[in-house]
């Protein structure tokens, strides 16, 4: 059985997941994510085991351009998370609530997805990411899945290669990103005709690691 097979019995909505659901599918497939909780709903804000400060991020499949709608608080300190819930939950009436470690990255950030080409099928895509992806148009494509060698080859393509070689002192993991590109490619096979776009942006680098800070998954209805 594949990992995504329990996965999808307990999607909250069978074909719109939310972020924190994208994030514990992709954690499945070994991908880095931060430390999080969900809050539903007016539930109780519960103790935390990962410390501040924190992001505090709207958690609906339905809101895509979270920061656009001030769905985004970041450096949420202890003291004020309470505050912080209250004030989104008021800007966002009945949406659950995506409280995050705040990590401190270091270098580009890269953009991963997954997209079902017409003519080939299932496709995986490595570029340079964050807000301005649109801007820079910096990717590289593969048929998924594919593999450790031809996952490197993608990022070797990238404008922003020489990050991992060690430009003006930043020196990026690529092996740790063709991880994640080979992970997000067997990730995209195994869903199979359900599968429909993935969006992971930005993969930040943090820790000596890349991490998904971010992730949208969208599926076909069920046969």
């Amino acid at each position: 059985m594949t990992p995504v097979a329990s996965w999808l019995q307990g999607l909250s909505r069978p074909s719109l997941p939310d972020e924190w659901e994208v994030k514990q599918l992709l954690a499945r497939y070994d991908i880095p994510i931060p430390k999080s909780v969900r809050l539903l709903a007016n539930a109780a804000l519960p103790d935390l085991s990962f410390g501040e400060p924190y992001v505090v991020k709207v958690c609906s499949p339905d809101i895509l351009h979270k920061t656009d709608r001030g769905g985004v608080k970041l450096n949420i300190r202890k003291e004020t998370l309470a505050i912080t819930v209250a004030e989104m939950r008021k800007l966002f009436p009945g949406e659950a609530l995506l409280i995050e470690e705040q990590l401190k990255l270091s270098g580009s950030e890269c953009i991963v997805g997954g997209l079902v080409d017409a003519e080939f099928g299932p496709a995986i895509m490595v570029g340079a990411g964050g807000i301005l992806t649109e801007l820079y148009k910096d990717v590289a494509f593969r048929l998924a899945p594919c593999t450790p060698q031809e996952a490197e080859r993608m990022v070797e393509e990238l404008k922003i290669a020489p990050l991992f070689e060690g430009f003006r002192g930043i020196r990026l993991d690529k092996k740790g990103l063709a991880a994640v590109l080979v992970a997000s490619a067997n990730l995209v096979a195994d869903l199979g005709e359900r599968f429909s776009q993935l969006d992971i942006n930005p993969v930040g680098y943090a820790e000596g690691r890349f991490v998904a800070l971010d992730g949208k998954l969208v599926l076909n209805p069920p046969a």
